[in-house]
């Protein structure tokens, strides 16, 4: 019995070690990144499976869904999307959800982004492929932590509401 006891033991630990038969390895995130990256596609599948991961940077998305947006935005710390070249207001609403957010693709915003973004729950936004940005646009975003190293010039009044 005890011969029986020991085989059957042996056989569960053997399965638990190997798993039930599946050939197929699990993807890890950062693995799974890396193929959304190299492709610029990223599907209904992989969102699921990041949708518990804390820091995504999906830079190689060049477009992107406002439902994706929505999956994306439940991420619960960083999110980089350096890739996008643009964003609309929806999508700038539903991002504004995320804690730190780089969106440093972009080379302009609407003052309507600007307004979104800085309601939400953003501490830290990087939008460092901005050029310029307005008064308006740096009264609403100056609250927070904000990067913008790719601004070439700042007014007198742009520095004054910076400081």
């Amino acid at each position: 019995m005890n011969q029986k006891l020991t085989n059957i033991l042996l056989c569960l630990l053997t399965f638990l070690c190997l798993g039930c038969g599946s050939d197929e390895p699990k993807q890890t995130s950062v693995g799974l990144m890396q193929q959304i990256n190299a492709s610029g596609i990223i599907t209904d599948a992989q969102l699921e499976s990041l949708s518990k991961v804390g820091d995504l940077s999906l830079d190689g998305l060049t477009s992107i869904t406002d439902q994706q947006v929505e999956s994306l935005s439940k991420v619960n710390s960083w999110l980089e999307l350096n890739g996008l070249t643009s964003i609309t207001d929806a999508q700038a609403e539903i991002l504004s959800k995320v804690r730190f957010l780089s969106l440093d693709g972009l080379t302009s915003i609407t003052d309507e982004q600007a307004e979104f973004l800085s309601k939400g729950n953003v501490s830290s936004l990087c939008l460092n492929g901005l050029t310029s940005i307005t008064d308006a646009q740096l009264e609403f975003l100056s609250d927070g932590s904000l990067s913008l190293d790719g601004l070439t010039s700042i007014t007198d009044a742009q520095a004054e509401i910076l400081s």
